[in-house]
């Protein structure tokens, strides 16, 4: 699949041409190419008839085919057709052991999502395999996120996925996830109507005769649509209103119906009274269901509708799969549900309740009968939604919240029960990204007046969507609404305020974080609120971070750890090891970062926490970039921001955008580097709240490789207002402080470059066992003052410290002063040390900078690590793409990758993407065979 801006054959395509690119695609897959092609159109234009055609076609060459359709009553049971779908197929992707164990963990989305990644990935590395999956628009919550997760994350594996929808008013979690994959390269084929040839042919087939032109005005009341225009032929024949002579189709009299509903009544006039009843209940239930079940729903016994069932689906109404009954097509359905009156859809609904009751049928389901049964708000509904909610919430939270609000409906009502829903509506609408409904109805509840606790459920459950999403001063306002409530348990205190200190740190109000969070961690020990207190201690280590006091940031984070360890539970749900993680960074200790980093990823994959994987991303590719090891922090950002779009988890996305953007200016890659910055604004600028030196130092950075200092320092200020108070961006990045003096010295602003050197120096003093720390004080001192003594010890002590490029900068900036004080060999030496180190680290912008030095002092440097990298081919993989391209070509899976090189499968497919494209290669077939070829050992 080829990823960016999706393919659409425009503007609609005929059926001869689908017909082809779905072979093409079958022949593709064969040769271990992955796609995917989201069939669109009106119901009854063609799709079903397209997805048989092309499964028919994938059975002749081989192909393993999980076929699946989904139904109305998809949302209610999560995964349910896709599990069917590769359960049954043959051979099964899924066996009874490995259904039942996706089952087991029911209540962890993500869990399942990675898991069931790892099982197609397995299978299809034996074998390819095509996913083709009907009606896609009724898909539940789950199975849309699934596919806009594993269908980028499978596509150089042999994996094609056929999905049909059709065009569905509002909405849905569904019609995001394939306009997102449409948007990342699915093949989008929108089919066109029958044309008038078209029409005239299938006139002709049905009729058996040539149609005349008042037979082909009436039938043009169909659209061209094959469905209704088979539906009105097929009445109009049953109804021997057409005329056949000489072979030529007439239609006699008039007022024959052109209205779908109508043409289906026309069309089943013929089938018995009890076949209809039958039809009736079919289309009640909404999904395939028993004939015991529909007998119940007639009260009648099942051995009576025996023959009226046979009748239906000879027909060609309902299907017979052995077990159950259903559409043949749902148009079908809709047309008879909606032919129900009112009274008579509300009755059989409350007679389906029992009757589901009885046959041990979900909760879920039972609610949904419920409230289209015309009772909504009573308090049976009310506690079989509660039930029902329970066993949807953990996979399909926008699930749960609209069967609350189908159960409040539209009545008011102030009881407990009702406003508790209401609280949990909320939650669950925050949950599924629905925030701008998540807020609509808190504050419409709020506005009528609730129970203080209740109150403060609703706005503690506003509060941590907005904070999740990174709508940071929102969610700092509906806690403070919160905190003001009176009589306000204290546990519930302790979760506000513990989210109002995240979001604070993001705003950048470090002393107010601090505070709510201290409190926090007081009131949540105090009532047993234990994720509260390890959410609440991170945020106080956060703070002590930008206050410059690491020892005290690593004692909160290591305390979190302990408590998270210890009452496991919903505490270890706040991963607490990732702020343990970046501490050690900044402690200099990379080797127990990497490791904390692993072991949270690990409780990542088993708790299947989805909004802590950007997180770990961002965290990681710090550590990583101030490792230098600059190819592999790239990757991992630009996977942490691939997984926050798939995933709707974006809080850190512009921090992981800066990363990517400061990346690209080692590299040279200016134009990259801008893309980059102006994606983080737009989300900063779209209210997510951003730690100012995670954003704002890459911005400057940027003004000052461009040659303008001045904008440069003027979005520097508020950082050098900051000091020495707030010591974050020290502390985050050694280099910072010289490269505060450079800037503030280029525009005249010496006491700036002097608040920054302060700094560094309060950094220092207050970390005196950190080598790092204590050399970049004597580097932007050094650098102020021109004492090349400091530089000196800048360099030597940076030469303790395994930080590569702030070690070169110091290198460098030491080698310009040894040469302007007359010591040009030792200027030299220093200055090539630099230019090794930098090329060590592939900073082409820094390279070409001290090349620039030294061929000024008339020094050759040729043969150094570090040029222009071919754009593509073999030669321009880099050495971390080759370790990952050589595994691939050894057969290994995405997942076994990431275990050979501890890095995650996003972090894995987004250097095959690189590979990809630089080899202009589609699947792991082709690199294969490119690497057979191309991948020669280097001599000596």
């Amino acid at each position: 699949m080829v990823v960016g801006g999706g393919r659409a054959l425009s503007p609609l395509v005929g059926r001869e041409d689908v017909s082809e690119l779905l072979r093409a695609a079958l022949v593709s897959v064969t040769t271990g190419n992955g796609d995917c092609l989201v069939i669109e159109g009106p119901a009854g234009i063609g799709k079903s008839r397209m997805l048989a055609e092309a499964a028919a076609q994938a059975g002749e060459l081989g192909l393993t085919v999980a076929e699946g359709r989904a139904t109305e009553l998809d949302r209610i049971a999560p995964f349910s057709t896709l599990l069917t779908a590769l359960s049954v197929c043959d051979p099964p992707v899924l066996d009874k052991d490995g259904l039942a164990g996706l089952r087991d963990h029911a209540d962890s989305r993500f869990w399942l999502i990675d898991r069931l990644g790892g099982v197609l990935e397995s299978y299809s590395h034996a074998r390819p395999l095509v996913v083709s999956l009907d009606d896609v628009q009724w898909a539940d919550e789950l199975t849309a996120l699934t596919l806009r997760v594993l269908v980028p994350a499978l596509r150089s594996l042999p994996v094609l996925w056929l999905l049909a929808r059709r065009p569905f008013p509002g909405r849905s979690a569904s019609q995001y996830a394939f306009d997102w994959l449409i948007a990342e390269g699915a093949r989008r084929l929108p089919l066109k109507p029958l044309s008038e040839s078209a029409v005239a042919e299938l006139c002709a087939q049905t009729i058996g005769a040539v149609p005349r032109d008042s037979l082909l005005e009436l039938v043009a009341g169909s659209g061209g649509n094959p469905f209704l225009l088979e539906s009105l032929l097929t009445g109009l024949r049953e109804g021997n209103r057409v005329r056949i002579e000489d072979g030529a189709a007439t239609v006699s009299g008039t007022g024959l119906p052109v209205g779908f509903v109508a043409a289906v009544d026309q069309r089943l006039r013929d089938l018995s009274a009890e076949a209809r009843r039958l039809l009736d209940a079919v289309a009640v239930f909404g999904r395939p269901c028993t004939l015991h079940e529909i007998a119940g729903l007639l009260e009648t016994q099942a051995v009576r509708l025996v023959d009226p069932a046979q009748d239906a689906v000879q027909a060609g109404v309902l299907v017979d799969n052995g077990t159950t009954l259903y559409f043949q097509h749902d148009l079908v359905r809709e047309a008879i549900y909606g032919g129900l009156t009112g009274p008579a859809r509300q009755a059989l609904h409350r007679i389906a309740i029992d009757v589901l009751q009885n046959e041990g049928r979900p909760a879920p389901e039972i609610a949904e009968h419920l409230i289209r049964g015309g009772k909504p708000g009573d308090a049976r509904t009310l506690a079989v939604v509660r039930d029902a909610v329970a066993e949807v919430a953990a996979t399909a939270p926008g699930a749960g919240a609209d069967l609350i609000l189908g159960a409040l409906g539209t009545s008011g009502g102030r009881d407990p029960e009702r406003t508790r829903l209401v609280a949990d509506a909320v939650q669950l609408l925050a949950s599924a990204g629905r925030l701008a409904e998540a807020r609509e109805l808190g504050e419409s509840y709020l506005r009528r007046g609730l129970e203080a606790p209740v109150e403060a459920a609703v706005l503690l459950g506003l509060a941590e969507a907005l904070k999740h999403a990174g709508q940071d001063e929102s969610a700092i306002s509906y806690t403070r609404r919160a905190l003001e409530l009176p009589d306000i348990p204290a546990g519930q205190q302790a979760h506000l305020l513990a989210i109002q200190a995240h979001a604070q740190l993001q705003t950048n109000d470090i002393a107010g974080a601090n505070e709510a969070a201290e409190l926090a961690v007081r009131l949540g020990g105090e009532a047993g609120e234990h994720s509260a207190v390890v959410f609440a201690m991170e945020a106080r280590g956060v703070a002590a971070y930008a206050g410059g006091e690491l020892a005290a940031a690593a004692g909160f984070a290591d305390a979190a750890v302990r408590l998270a360890d210890t009452v496991a539970g919903p505490a270890r749900h706040r991963h607490p090891r990732l702020w343990q993680g970046m501490v050690l960074t900044a402690m200099d200790r990379f080797d127990a970062a990497a490791d904390t980093f692993a072991a949270d990823k690990i409780a990542a994959d088993e708790l299947g926490t989805a909004w802590s994987r950007p997180l770990w991303h961002h965290l990681h590719a710090d550590l990583l970039r101030v490792s230098g090891r600059l190819d592999d922090a790239e990757a991992v950002a630009d996977a942490g921001v691939r997984a926050g779009q798939q995933l709707g988890a974006i809080a850190v996305t512009p921090a992981l955008l800066a990363t990517l953007g400061q990346i690209a200016i080692h590299r040279d890659d200016l134009p990259a580097a801008l893309d980059h910055l102006r994606r983080a604004r737009h989300h900063v600028h779209s209210g997510i709240g951003v730690i100012s030196e995670e954003f704002t130092w890459e911005l400057a950075l940027y003004e000052e490789a461009v040659g303008r200092p001045e904008q440069a320092f003027e979005l520097l200020t508020p950082l050098y207002d900051g000091f020495p108070d707030r010591l974050y961006l020290v502390v985050h990045d050694r280099s910072a402080g010289a490269r505060l003096v450079r800037i503030a010295l280029r525009v005249g602003a010496a006491d700036r470059a002097e608040a920054a050197v302060e700094a560094t120096r309060v950094a220092a003093d207050l970390n005196p066992d950190n080598a790092s720390l204590a050399a970049a004080a004597s580097h932007a001192a050094g650098l102020l003052r021109g004492d090349l003594e400091l530089l000196r010890a800048a360099v030597a002590a940076f030469r303790e410290a395994p930080r590569p490029y702030d070690r070169a900068s110091a290198m460098e900036d030491t080698g310009v002063a040894e040469c302007a004080a007359g010591q040009v060999a030792d200027g030299v030496a220093l200055l090539k040390d630099a230019l090794t180190e930098y090329a060590g680290i592939d900073a082409k912008r820094d390279v070409r900078r001290v090349r620039g030095r030294l061929q000024a002092l008339g020094v050759r440097t040729g043969g150094t690590r570090g040029g222009r990298r071919a754009k593509t081919g073999w030669a321009s993989l880099t050495e971390s793409e080759l370790r990952v391209a050589r595994l691939v070509a050894q057969g290994n899976t995405n997942r076994q990758i990431a275990a050979s090189l501890f890095l995650s499968p996003h972090t894995v497919d987004s250097h095959i993407r690189h590979v990809f494209a630089k080899l202009g290669v589609s699947s792991r077939v082709e690199l294969t065979r490119r690497a057979l070829s191309d991948d020669q050992p280097t001599s000596g």
